[in-house]
């Protein structure tokens, strides 16, 4: 489950009618490792004291469910936002400056993601390589969805007057 990320298909439509879209950054939600680290320190606390066995076993359920949280439960609060009209590429919770988009040789490309059969769109200079990570669709991408991620890696190059490259998906 991912808070605050819209879907593939909605992106696709914002950047094919919006004066802007945003493209989120996907990462784990704080809440699993806060519980992760939470139940290893009662962990920690609890041994080699006199306390009932159950808060051991709390302990370990408590880092069990922060594992599986911070495997599925994921927010999108960071990414970058495209401004079609001032061709500018801006992120928003995340290192890195504003990118002004003049006529040297941008690009959008696909490229291999971050984690393993992840998908990204990524901004490229010729002399500079990428620049911007705009999209990195996570595991599991197949089919539709697929298709979608090449549908917006070519509106985004279409509506910011730069070249596509890459392979096509």
């Amino acid at each position: 489950m991912t808070l605050g990320a819209p879907s593939l298909e909605r992106l696709v439509r914002e950047a094919r009618d919006a004066p802007r879209v945003f493209l989120p950054h996907v990462e784990p939600h704080p809440a699993g490792t806060w519980l992760g680290l939470g139940s290893v320190a009662l962990g920690a606390w609890a041994h080699g004291r006199d306390v009932p066995p159950i808060v051991g076993w709390v302990a370990l359920a408590g880092v069990l469910a922060g594992m599986w949280l911070h495997a599925r439960l994921k927010r999108a609060n960071a990414g970058w936002w495209v401004d079609f009209g001032a061709r500018s590429v801006a992120p928003q919770a995340l290192g890195g400056d504003v990118v002004r988009l003049d006529d040297s040789g941008w690009s959008v490309a696909c490229a291999p993601g971050e984690r393993r059969s992840a998908v990204a769109i990524d901004l490229r200079h010729p002399e500079r390589g990428r620049v911007a990570r705009l999209y990195d669709s996570g595991p599991r991408l197949r089919g539709a969805n697929m298709t979608r991620l090449n549908e917006l890696a070519d509106v985004l190059a279409q509506r910011l007057r730069i070249a596509r490259s890459g392979p096509r998906l």
